[in-house]
């Protein structure tokens, strides 16, 4: 005997319990004003005990809202967009909303259609960490004219003003190279990330260090990589087949710094007694039990909960997008990868 499947509890079934249109139902549960407080309860309770469960989109025809928030990540593994997510999710979640997460792979094009995606799904806002080229900001500027409310995490374009939370990446380059110029190194070289502004700003810190310890930058000195582990690993190997090789190196971030230490060991050369390694972003943070990677460190969860608080702000109903910008100062985390220089 086949079994009845359970009936779904619909605005008319509480209209007809309580002998009401469907319509004041309607306005009861979505707090219109137009409906009395005791008719507001009356709906409520009898809404629970039907098990009710309101359908967000239909709902979202109306009201013109979806209560969802998308997200934009480059890498889901990756653990610094992970903590980035979560401080987001606390800030979205305890204000009502929900997250759709997508997963841009690093790829510029592949993000603008997952943005595409998301606004033709009514999503209330953005927030993204963008891969777009830092002289490509036509996606963002599109949304603006859109008024669709977002937000740049981690990410920024130098020359629009869009509203953004992220570290000073200038800082994190300079405090990352004056480290290894305080432990005596000079011939240091540098792994850039390619094109967007968390590569270019921490180059300029890097150079701005050299040029403070009166220290001539090499053009061979700066090699470029993608962010990936295998591209750090790439440039090292490059690094080592130097003459005169450089005793330290600096890498944009801390995939690329592990990906260089990787190498050097491939070499049979030890880090640090050989060649110090600095990296940037933690990601080995306290989730490592015996982190190696002299790194600069910043507060990513505290980076998601506070642009998620500025979307929120914009999408009020009273609320506007204003390029409101949050940069916060990193830290120095200074570990086994860097040593004295010996040669």
């Amino acid at each position: 005997m086949a079994r009845q499947s359970k009936s779904v509890t619909t605005i008319v079934d509480i209209a007809r319990k309580l002998k009401l249109s469907p319509m004041t139902v309607s306005r009861a549960l979505t707090g219109n004003r137009e409906v009395s407080e005791r008719t507001r309860q009356k709906v409520l309770r009898t809404a629970t005990a039907l098990g009710y469960q309101p359908n967000r989109w239909a709902r979202s025809l109306v009201t013109r809202r979806s209560s969802i928030i998308g997200i934009v990540i480059p890498d889901i593994s990756h653990s610094f967009f992970a903590e980035i997510t979560c401080g987001v999710e606390e800030v979205i979640e305890k204000s009502g909303y929900d997250i759709l997460l997508c997963h841009s792979r690093s790829n510029a094009e592949r993000e603008r259609s997952e943005i595409s995606m998301l606004v033709g799904s009514r999503v209330d806002g953005l927030i993204v960490a963008s891969v777009q080229p830092e002289q490509s900001p036509e996606p963002f500027t599109r949304l603006t004219e859109m008024k669709v409310p977002f937000v740049l995490v981690d990410r920024f374009f130098p020359k629009s003003e869009f509203a953004s939370v992220r570290v000073d990446d200038r800082i994190v380059g300079r405090l990352a190279t004056e480290c290894l110029i305080a432990l005596g190194h000079r011939r240091i070289a540098h792994i850039e990330g390619r094109g967007i502004s968390p590569g270019s700003f921490r180059k300029l810190g890097h150079l701005d260090a050299l040029k403070a310890a009166s220290i001539a930058s090499r053009k061979e000195w700066i090699l470029e990589g993608d962010f990936s582990l295998e591209s750090g690993r790439e440039a090292m190997r490059a690094i080592l087949r130097m003459k005169p090789r450089p005793t330290a190196v600096f890498a944009a971030n801390d995939p690329m710094a592990v990906g260089a230490v990787y190498a050097c060991r491939d070499a049979g050369l030890r880090v640090p007694e050989d060649i110090s390694i600095v990296g940037a972003g933690n990601i080995e943070s306290p989730h490592h039990p015996n982190p190696f990677l002299t790194t600069v460190d910043w507060p990513r969860e505290e980076l998601g909960r506070v642009a998620a608080t500025i979307l929120l702000e914009s999408i009020k109903p009273s609320g506007e997008m204003q390029p409101t910008s949050k940069v916060f100062e990193p830290r120095l985390l200074i570990r086994q990868s860097t040593g004295r220089r010996t040669g």
